[in-house]
């Protein structure tokens, strides 16, 4: 049964006349009245009786017009939403530390809203790779950049950095790493006590803090360590511009080459835009790379 015959049907009943409703189709009368046959042939039924001199629908075309009605509603309503759903931008949603939002997400997302105006993306800095790591497991978030951490086989990852985890203080504050020892006797140390690989690289260390100072932000830690005559705990890409211009010094590294992933559900990944999504940070980010 072709739509186009229910159309005209429905017109049909609606006009109660043929050459009404061959103009308010666009059809001739001979196309309207073609239509009509072809329902009826189909159907095995009449679907109108002449009364009076006039058509009126059989039991047969009255239960074909109620339904036609709600099929035709239906299908307006669909290729409606059909259509408006062009114009609906998919929603990426990724998280990380402010730095790694700063270096690894902004410059690339710029390139991806280029190629895919029906993108939309947005960016959320968090205080922790855990808490990151957190919101994609419970879907509250589709991708993030972690440091590395234990992940399960739902979870797609791929490096795009390293990082070292590092003691370190502001240069005005301590800056002879011989004297490291005395510096952590003297000065309170920040750390996020709440990582599992923090508290692990610091035991196999064997390294004692006579002075702990819980703080589970880096960016509190950063500006701690900075502003106040404190030591701090930290991945070395929090300080990288601190590091470059002189203004903290290394006093002791408890991990080296910790690995810093691209991180995803791997049913994210099923949808061709968050897949491409992955593929160009991943690209981009490996291309920055190469040219450091």
């Amino acid at each position: 049964m072709e739509i186009r015959h229910l159309q005209t049907f429905q017109i049909v009943v609606e006009e109660q006349n043929l050459i009404q409703a061959a103009m308010r189709l666009n059809y001739s009368q001979p196309t309207v009245s073609k239509h009509l046959q072809q329902l009826e042939d189909e159907i095995g039924l009449p679907l109108f009786e002449r009364v009076d001199n006039r058509k009126k629908l059989t039991k047969s075309g009255e239960i074909l017009y109620e339904h036609s009605k709600n099929i035709l509603n239906e299908l307006f309503t669909l290729q409606r939403k059909m259509e408006e759903s062009k114009g609906e931008k998919q929603i990426i949603r990724v998280c990380g530390l402010d730095e790694y939002c700063d270096r690894f997400l902004l410059p690339q997302i710029v390139n991806v809203k280029k190629k895919d105006q029906n993108v939309s993306i947005e960016v959320y800095c968090v205080n922790s790779s855990d808490d990151a790591l957190k919101k994609v497991i419970l879907n509250e978030m589709d991708f993030a950049i972690i440091n590395e951490r234990p992940l399960n086989s739902d979870i797609s990852s791929q490096c795009i950095d390293y990082n070292n985890l590092v003691l370190f203080a502001s240069s005005d504050v301590a800056n002879d790493t011989s004297q490291t020892e005395n510096y952590i006797a003297k000065y309170p140390v920040l750390v996020d006590q709440r990582v599992p690989l923090i508290k692990f690289e610091i035991l196999k260390k064997r390294a004692h803090f006579p002075n702990t100072i819980h703080c589970n932000s880096d960016e509190a830690i950063k500006n701690g360590v900075l502003n106040r005559q404190c030591l701090g705990i930290i991945g070395t890409n929090r300080i990288k511009k601190e590091i470059e211009s002189g203004a903290v010094t290394i006093l002791e590294t408890y991990s080296s080459n910790m690995q810093v992933k691209l991180i995803a559900l791997t049913k994210t990944l099923s949808n061709p835009i968050f897949q491409d999504f992955y593929t160009s940070i991943i690209n981009a980010c490996r291309r920055d790379a190469t040219t450091r």
